[in-house]
């Protein structure tokens, strides 16, 4: 049930739109005039505000400014019979949440109020949930539903306030280095530089030259003494992103200088010390690398002390619709664009794509729809080529529905979907869908129980 008012100086018109929601369980009150509606506005707090743009007293679009500074969590919807782009335009930029044209139906109205409100549920949600992140974990950049992604963030405060070196695995695009700033942010040493190393972006030499510096003509264009990133963030946070490419020599350093501190300038004898913790991360499978050679068991052990594996994004896809708002309001105000919504069939791709790219994939997903887009809603014809090919193919389901769909049809829908495409080849279908065997094997198992006739889902999924 919603508070709403209806301001329109048309009694009947007003009358009946007031009807028309009552009849649905919520509480309504009428205002004929601007005036009237601004004193209601200054005595209660209405979850929907639905106005005329033209009445006697008052512009409308001036009313929906002083009721958005008055109560900014009010949703908007504004009516007229003078429908026009500039006016439109306008009451957007104002926060209106829909604009429609007199005369209208009663469907029609009652429509735009649920958009508004399931409008309004999301941005609710997502402002409770970057208020929990920021008052309980301090990782005000970190928006998360998912209970296993809450657990690591919570282990990590823990060991924050602790001397520990931290180890964070995970694949590309998961959010690596965003969790280390936020350790670092939440740890004893945040009034301290946090600074960060690629070691898979520079060469052997330069890269134990950026971690310990070097003094002049230590190597080949050495013209000046350096500084190292260990003494530039000395009381500090050093993040060794991509760990599983260093060199082995250098990881020998890194061993010795995580033992006791100390290290040395190429082309210096003389040893410094420096008081940094390291986080590392990578995206590497550290045991099947050391089994290849290609990295140091001692200096994985010394790591792994305080190891977090990070989820892919498609192990909390409950996540997504929360990210892919973030993302829209960040890059739609970066942009000026006034892109507000993603349509929920775009959502229903979202939940069924697995997302190799993981969070950072879907931000530039969204970066892109926004680019492109000439609406005001992101539809599939805005997504990359990529997607729209994966449902042009029937690997992704699209629903008709403009209700998304449920997670868990979402993922059957899916799984099925790509077990036809590979003609039931369940190998294939596995690394397709980056799912173990008796995963798979246990989500059929499941499906067995939906099925009660015998249509060829069921009877190729009774096989197994």
């Amino acid at each position: 049930m919603a508070r709403i008012l209806i301001v329109d100086d048309e009694k009947g018109l007003r009358r009946s739109t007031a009807i028309a929601f009552q009849l649905r369980g919520h509480q309504v009150e009428e205002a004929g005039t601007g005036e009237e509606a601004l004193e209601f506005v200054r005595k209660d707090i209405f979850d929907l505000v639905i106005t005329d743009l033209v009445m006697e007293d008052m512009d409308g679009l001036e009313l929906i400014k002083k009721i958005k500074a008055l109560c900014p969590i009010s949703s908007v919807i504004m009516m007229t019979a003078y429908g026009s782009i500039d006016s439109a335009i306008a009451a957007t930029k104002l926060g209106v949440s829909d604009y429609v044209t007199k005369p209208f139906t009663e469907d029609q109205i009652l429509l735009a109020a649920e958009k508004a409100f399931q409008r309004q549920k999301m941005e609710s949600t997502i402002r409770v949930l970057q208020s929990v992140l920021i008052d309980k974990y301090q990782f005000k950049n970190i928006i998360t539903v998912s209970r296993e992604l809450k657990e690591i963030l919570r282990k990590i405060c823990l060991v924050a306030t602790q001397n520990i070196t931290v180890l964070l695995m995970g694949e590309s695009g998961t959010g690596k280095e965003l969790i280390a700033a936020a350790l670092h942010r939440v740890s004893h040493r945040k009034d301290r530089p946090f600074v960060a190393l690629n070691c898979g972006a520079f060469p052997e030499t330069l890269l134990e030259s950026e971690l310990f510096g070097h003094t002049r003509g230590a190597f080949t264009g050495a013209t000046s003494h350096k500084k190292g990133l260990v003494e530039e963030a000395d009381g500090g946070t050093i993040f060794l992103d991509e760990i599983g490419d260093a060199p082995l020599s250098f990881q020998v350093k890194i061993l010795r200088f995580l033992e006791d501190g100390e290290f040395r300038r190429l082309g210096k004898t003389i040893t410094r010390k420096a008081d940094v913790r390291i986080i590392a991360a990578t995206h590497k499978n550290l045991e099947h690398e050391i089994e290849a050679g290609r990295f140091r068991d001692d200096l994985f052990f010394r790591l792994s002390a305080c190891r977090f594996d990070l989820p892919p994004l498609r192990a909390r896809k409950e996540d997504i619709p929360f990210l892919a708002q973030h993302f829209l309001k960040t890059y739609s105000s970066e942009m000026n664009k006034q892109v507000d919504m993603i349509h929920p069939r775009v959502y229903n791709i979202f939940l069924g794509y697995s997302w190799p790219g993981n969070v950072r994939e879907l931000e530039n997903t969204i970066r892109y729809a926004l680019a492109i887009t000439p609406k005001n809603c992101i539809d599939i014809e805005d997504l990359p080529g990529s997607l729209q090919k994966l449902v042009r193919e029937k690997i992704l389901p699209v629903y008709s529905s403009d209700q998304p769909a449920s997670l868990s049809d979402l993922e059957k829908g899916y799984i099925l979907s790509v077990l036809e495409k590979t003609g039931w080849n369940k190998k294939k279908a596995c690394e397709i869908l980056q799912i173990s065997k008796a995963t798979l094997h246990r989500r059929l198992k499941e499906y067995k129980q939906l099925f009660t006739a015998e249509t060829t889902e069921a009877a190729e999924i009774k096989k197994d």
